[in-house]
């Protein structure tokens, strides 16, 4: 069978994995384990369909360099300056643990391996080493980036890229060259690369900024897109003709991009490229995945592999208990490293080429580093449930495990109220009960606004408010008051019903957009209907009648009535050549922000330090379990603590800039 062109060898890897995708998302299985086995099935072991692995692995590293970009966006110099103590001392601590134990377990069994000192060396930094493309995904796929855990492997993580440089270039030099030239080499790229930092920081801030202000008043997003993309591309091809990473470069041009404004469109508009590429990456792993080997050696390849998750899960979490960090979040951290990375394939590749290890052990590592990373997805999914199970002793009361409904620990819930829908309204109703301390839980169906809402330490679960299950497990049956608070008739109707048939006589509130479905909705059981349009109307004529010179009562009196008669006056509306206005759209955005120990803002008040200036203002703070409701001006901003910020888009990036780095 003759090989393919590289042309319709991709062709066959997009369509397998458009088919393997769409099975494996019906299956609930993660997208990375169905791009592995896309590029197993498809590689030189089985239907050697894909036999250019090499064309491959070159297109796969523009994915790994998109994905840094967009991890840069997120993660801007103020984080990295805050974050220093992860990433130069627990990334440099974890870096050389791990590759003095499995450096030395190698060392001891090398009459099995026969490998020689060096190669040994370089198979323990192989596995040393985490997966900066699964860990940032996935993270990013569960909106974890901004979590205390989520910084801390970040921050590893980019030690850990730049040691793999620093380990590249002692195998590209160390096979012949004496201890002066090997140190040469390393003063070299290491001024190499501080002078690409310095040169990125220049451009960044001076050059960036004032180029997409330009662009974006072309109103033409195809040339924003062209825009984002060179940008991209040549921060990876500039640090890779300086022999750094590619995905470093493209990781610090994000990082410099990431303190603009133009940050979330630049973000929205390179994602699907970085989607698409970094499937390819994860196929091109597939590709040189040894089949035979897993098969005939399957059982050692997976103790190993559970070996080397389990060591890494423990000393990362000990790393981070001795950095002072709270016991799940060191576990969580741990479990979100314990993989090997792509960067050990490189190594791996290098170490065979210059005869430092022989072919087959190098399989057998990665093969080994191939099923931890495979693991992954399962394991940051489930992190904090792992965490409070190992916790369940110390910790089952200070820190239950909340994502998950059945885990969130509810039963102690009583005269309550119940929000379904935690959107605008939702979120206004939830406020005032906090703010007059009554108790309240909400429920959610959008995964990334009930992780911001919790972030910010909001008492809001994940599920679906239509399964009577769920708002059992809410606590209905103890509820006082029920509130449906998303505009949806049909559901809100179904839910009625499904309330009343075990608990007729708590109250349910139904909010709608307007009046067309009151009476159905009242006729269903619902206590009260609150067209949404028709109070905000009532709203504006109590202020013209008050205006007018009506005195607060009557005007009260005279809403009043109109609510109790079911809103009959408002009924009905003269329609216009435009039809009926919409409602404008809600200007106003809360964002959380992690306060790491080092950062500026930490140990600093409130007042002193006056993110008003900025546009923007604190709206509460979360402390541990705790929420501080509007903080004065001398509360104290604690290390740990996420403060949520209100305001808009630019404001808000001004305020985590000045609260990170104090710039």
């Amino acid at each position: 069978m003759e090989h393919s062109s590289i042309i319709n060898q991709l062709i066959i890897v997009l369509a397998a994995s458009v088919a393997a995708a769409a099975l494996f998302h019906r299956l609930k299985v993660p997208t990375i384990i169905c791009y592995l086995l896309v590029g197993v099935i498809l590689g030189p072991k089985e239907l050697d369909l894909v036999n250019d692995v090499s064309q491959f692995q070159l297109i796969a590293e523009f994915g790994v360099a998109f994905l840094l970009f967009t991890l840069g966006l997120e993660f801007s110099l103020p984080h990295l300056i805050a974050l220093r103590r992860v990433v130069f001392g627990m990334g440099t601590l974890q870096v050389l643990i791990c590759i003095s134990v499995f450096g030395g377990l190698i060392y001891l069994s090398r009459m099995v391996y026969d490998i020689t000192v060096t190669g040994t060396l370089i198979a323990a930094a192989a596995i040393a080493l985490s997966s900066t493309a699964i860990v940032s995904k996935e993270l990013s796929a569960r909106n974890e980036i901004a979590t205390a855990h989520g910084h801390i492997a970040i921050g590893i993580l980019l030690f850990q890229d730049i040691a793999a440089i620093i380990i590249l270039v002692l195998i590209s030099v160390g096979g012949d060259a004496g201890g002066e030239q090997m140190l040469s080499s390393l003063a070299i790229a290491g001024a190499k690369a501080v002078g690409f930092f310095f040169a990125v920081v220049a451009i960044g801030k001076w050059l960036l900024p004032p180029l997409f202000m330009e662009i974006s008043k072309t109103r033409s997003e195809e040339l924003f897109v062209l825009t984002v993309l060179v940008v991209a591309l040549l921060a990876a091809a500039a640090a890779h003709a300086l022999g750094l990473a590619m995905a470093l470069g493209a990781f610090m041009a994000g990082m410099m991009l990431g303190e603009s404004h133009f940050r979330h469109q630049i973000e929205a508009e390179i994602r699907p490229f970085r989607d698409v590429l970094l499937g390819i990456f994860f196929v091109s792993i597939g590709l040189i995945i040894d089949v035979d080997l897993i098969t005939t050696y399957w059982p050692r390849i997976l103790l190993f592999s559970i070996c080397l998750i389990i060591f890494k899960t423990a000393l990362i979490a000990l790393l981070c208990r001795l950095f002072d960090y709270s016991g799940t979040v060191s576990i969580r951290t741990g479990l979100v490293l314990s993989q090997g990375g792509e960067f050990g394939f490189a190594l791996l590749a290098l170490a065979v080429k210059g005869s430092l290890v022989p072919h087959d052990v190098a399989s057998f590592f990665l093969s080994i580093i191939v099923i931890s990373m495979a693991a992954t997805p399962f394991l940051v999914s489930n992190s904090e449930k792992i965490a409070a199970r190992l916790l369940v002793r110390k910790q089952q009361k200070a820190e239950p495990a909340e994502d998950n409904l059945e885990d969130a620990h509810l039963e102690g819930l009583d005269h309550h109220v119940i929000l379904c829908g935690y959107g605008r309204v939702g979120q206004t109703i939830a406020r005032f009960l906090l703010q007059e301390n009554i108790p309240y839980v909400a429920v959610d169906d959008d995964p990334v606004r009930v992780q911001r809402a919790r972030a910010a330490g909001e008492h809001v679960h994940y599920g679906s408010a239509r399964k009577l299950k769920v708002l059992q497990q809410l606590g209905l049956m103890q509820a006082n008051l029920v509130v449906i608070s998303f505009d949806d008739h049909a559901t809100a109707r179904h839910m009625i019903h499904e309330i009343r048939q075990v608990r007729d006589t708590v109250p349910i509130l139904v909010r709608t957009r307007d009046d067309a479905h009151l009476l159905e909705l009242q006729e269903a059981g619902a206590t009260e209907v609150i067209p949404e349009t028709l109070e905000a109307s009532l709203m504006l004529v109590s202020h013209v009648m008050v205006a007018l010179g009506r005195s607060g009562r009557e005007v009260f009196r005279s809403i009043d009535q109109v609510r109790k008669e079911r809103y009959k006056m408002l009924h009905g509306f003269i329609v216009g050549q435009h039809g009926a206005y919409g409602m404008s759209s809600y200007q106003g955005h809360l964002q959380p922000i992690y306060i790491p120990g080092t950062c500026y803002a930490a140990n600093k008040t409130v007042g002193e330090l006056n993110v008003e200036a900025k546009g923007a203002s604190i709206h509460t703070i979360r402390r541990g379990n705790d929420t501080v409701m509007n903080p004065g001006d001398d509360t104290v901003l604690l290390p740990e603590d996420v403060v949520v910020v209100t305001g808009e888009h630019a404001a808000i990036e001004a305020a985590e800039a000045y609260l990170l780095s104090g710039n």
